[in-house]
């Protein structure tokens, strides 16, 4: 009976003891085969890169559209609009919304940058009469002014707006801005309008952002 006792008891303790290990093993899997780093780290990556590109993309202006300024074989990056050329004036165009104007000619001298917006104002005038919604160009009102050096080119950066009026008499005014500078002699003139009846601040937006970008672009080889 001893005998016998002694190993029903022995079997018990087996029992235990292998129910104890698959138990163990049950609870060790999981934690075991989770690597936090491993499941966060596909997260943090995408999110750098995302953000990477949002700031490429706002940085990023696109001027597709190479030209010359009028009568010289002087270059520009502009935007993807309409271009029209006109005697003196070349306009970059979104008829009845905004433009961008090169303004240059042969055998027109200044002494300095900020001359220039005078002395070709009859030239600018007349390459954007059509695309001023009706209204003839009258004279600037320069509000803001500097002098900037760019690419080893002193501009003179000018803000504030274009006023004009209409058959009619009625006066109106269009947000301006631009840039005047000399090159190798000559007076040149870079002038971004925006014509639209609401002077929306997307368009003030965008031209200023193009017009800051393109002098940047200004080079004798295409």
């Amino acid at each position: 009976m001893k005998k016998i006792g002694a190993i029903i008891v022995a079997g018990i303790l087996v029992f235990g003891l292998t129910a104890c290990e698959k138990g163990g093993d049950k609870t060790s899997d999981p934690t075991n085969n989770v690597s936090i780093r491993d499941t966060n780290e596909p997260a943090k990556t995408q999110e750098k890169q995302s953000s990477e590109q949002a700031k490429k993309s706002e940085s990023s202006v696109n001027l597709p559209l190479t030209a010359n300024f009028p009568m010289f074989s002087l270059f520009i990056d502009g935007p993807n609009y309409q271009f029209i050329q006109n005697g003196a004036t070349s306009l970059y165009n979104v008829g009845g919304i905004r433009f961008i104007a090169l303004t240059s000619a042969e055998g027109m001298k200044a002494d300095k940058p900020s001359e220039i917006i005078d002395l070709y104002f009859e030239d600018f005038k007349t390459g954007v009469n059509t695309n001023c919604r009706g209204y003839k160009p009258e004279q600037f009102n320069i509000k803001e002014s500097k002098e900037i050096e760019i690419n080893g080119i002193t501009f003179w950066r000018f803000q504030g707006e274009l006023l004009a009026k209409n058959i009619f008499d009625k006066e109106t005014s269009f947000y301006t801005v631009g840039y005047t500078f000399i090159k190798d002699g000559n007076p040149f003139q870079i002038t971004g309008v925006v014509v639209s009846e609401g002077q929306e601040q997307e368009y003030i937006d965008e031209i200023t952002t193009y017009v800051d970008e393109m002098v940047k672009t200004i080079r004798d080889k295409r």
